[in-house]
């Protein structure tokens, strides 16, 4: 009797059956786009200890390799509270690949202890996540604004400006080095030389040797605290012109050769460091460039002496008649200060032929 009945209901109530489960259907379709598709809803970010979801931070800190963030705390957050997501993106570059985080709380806190600061959370780039190498990253999460949080004295803020100023200095106007044009006389070569630095030349004596050339010092260089004499020499630019009737009898190929015997002789030293030599050209004519550097020790009086390493970079430049020697000379603590005056030199330099 059962059985006849449920089949007459069945039979007689089949297009009724069809449109429930329609409408069921429709409904299921309806929570999966709400679920799936909508966006994250309030309910979804962890706003304190006994949420999970996506963490709303207290403070954030980022560095290189670390970064450091603060949540809310009950007493019993601690890191295993938490699992970052990682999704991997192009980078500035191929080797470089780009990592966004994403922090969420997995585990609530269940403790009922009063923590006003929170906790603080410190998370290993390699350690803690496995990247390593080189790499740009950046954090996802959202933080509270200082009305919503309010921070200690031991808060990273805080900390951060115990430890910074940010009373900046006041920016000056940096001027270029100022230049002034030199020409040799018979009008061998010319170029630009800084204008504060201190000129020394023999027009008698060149014109006699056959050697046409300028020294450039930098005397004014810094001094020490303690006011004593500064025993270091002064920064130095020379350039010349060696005629091929010098009274030294130097020629570009002997010039060359004067300092491969010298390397030779000093080759193993402690005391001295020499680059290989290299082959340019320089205007259209050949040269080489050559830098080195060697261990010098001053006498300072009977008592002490001054040590120090001094750095040189010199360029050779065959001419149809002689040769021109372009030189920078400086300890090497002043080395670098002054460089690029002497590439501007050498950048301006023009010879006659």
């Amino acid at each position: 009797m059962i059985i006849k009945t449920l089949s007459l209901i069945f039979k007689g109530g089949s297009m009724r059956l069809i449109s429930v489960l329609s409408k069921a259907t429709i409904f299921l379709f309806c929570v999966f786009c709400v679920l799936f598709l909508a966006p994250k809803s309030y309910a979804e970010y962890s706003h304190g200890p006994r949420q999970t979801g996506e963490a709303v931070l207290d403070e954030a800190l980022m560095g290189p390799n670390r970064f450091v963030v603060r949540v809310g705390s009950n007493g019993c957050t601690d890191k295993g509270s938490f699992k970052v997501d990682v999704k991997k993106e192009e980078g500035l570059s191929p080797k470089a690949p780009h990592y966004v985080l994403t922090i969420r709380r997995i585990k609530p806190g269940e403790c009922k202890a009063i923590v006003d600061d929170g906790t603080l959370i410190l998370f290993d780039m390699k350690k803690d996540l496995g990247i390593k190498g080189d790499f740009t990253y950046s954090l996802t999460n959202r933080v509270f604004s200082s009305s919503r949080v309010k921070l200690s004295e031991e808060s990273l803020r805080s900390l951060i400006e115990k430890c910074l100023t940010f009373d900046f200095p006041e920016i000056k106007e940096v001027r270029p080095e100022p230049y002034e044009t030199f020409v040799m006389e018979h009008d061998y070569f010319t170029c630009l030389i800084p204008a504060n630095w201190k000129l020394k030349r023999d027009k008698e004596g060149g014109e006699k040797a056959g050697i046409f050339e300028i020294k450039l010092t930098k005397p004014d260089k810094a001094k020490p605290k303690d006011g004593e004499r500064y025993f270091f020499p002064d920064p130095f630019i020379y350039i010349g012109y060696f005629t091929k009737n010098n009274n030294q009898n130097k020629t570009y190929e002997s010039f060359i050769m004067d300092y491969e015997k010298l390397v030779q002789k000093r080759q193993g030293s402690d005391k001295a460091r020499y680059e290989k030599p290299k082959d340019i050209r320089f205007n259209g004519k050949d040269a080489q460039e050559h830098v080195y550097e060697v261990y010098q020790a001053k006498p300072r009086g009977p008592l002490f002496t001054t040590e120090y390493w001094l750095k040189a970079k010199f360029i050779i430049v065959k001419a149809k008649d002689g040769f021109y020697v372009l030189a920078y000379k400086s300890p090497t603590e002043f080395y670098d200060n002054y460089l690029a005056i002497f590439k501007e030199v050498v950048k301006s330099f023009k010879s006659v032929d």
